[in-house]
């Protein structure tokens, strides 16, 4: 093999992993980019066990943006990952379910992919369901729910804007906005 032909293998491969990186528009529906959100102030000095899932598909940094904020944004002064229901103080055990998309954008998706995204694909139904379930000393107070729906799409002429998944909300921010709606939702009981 000549030296030409190897630079021609390599800035095709290097193309192809390009193009496979960056022909992918993801947003999340009802979460606009923000700022950072900053930590609460610590107020609460009762216990805080949380429970945090295994996600159930490619992880996209919400466990671990539902772990940092539980840890270091949450309004609790002593926070710890368990699996025991306390006998006092608070425990939130979080699952997370994720929405698939329609039959017909998972064989479009299916087709994409394996046309390197020649073909365009799309999806607008997929995303996460998360349930909060709250237990105060012991006993079960409440369950919140939030929906999170994700607008997907991959297309090879995509790559030539897919600077706008800069300016949109990350997996980890949402999960993260999702997590502070919670504490601002369950903050009678605590």
């Amino acid at each position: 093999m000549t030296i030409a032909k190897i630079k021609y293998s390599g800035l095709l491969v290097v193309t192809i992993i390009y193009f496979s990186f960056t022909n992918c528009i993801i947003s999340y529906k009802n979460y606009p980019k923000v700022l950072p959100l900053p930590a609460q102030e610590k107020t609460i000095d009762k216990p805080l066990v949380y429970i945090l899932p295994t996600f159930p598909q490619l992880n996209l940094g919400g466990r671990e943006a539902l772990k940092t904020y539980f840890e270091t944004k949450s309004p609790f002064k002593n926070t710890m990952e368990g699996t025991e229901v306390p006998k006092s103080g608070y425990l939130v055990n979080v699952k997370v379910n994720y929405r698939s998309p329609s039959k017909e954008a998972t064989v479009f998706l299916g087709l994409s992919t394996l046309t390197a995204t020649i073909l365009p694909a799309w999806s607008s139904q997929d995303g996460y369901d998360i349930e909060y379930l709250l237990y105060k000393d012991g006993k079960k107070v409440n369950s919140y729910e939030y929906h999170i729906y994700r607008n997907y799409a991959q297309w090879m002429p995509l790559a030539l804007v897919s600077w706008y998944n800069f300016e949109t909300a990350t997996e980890k921010e949402v999960f993260e906005r999702v997590s502070l709606q919670f504490f601002e939702d369950a903050n009678e009981h605590f």
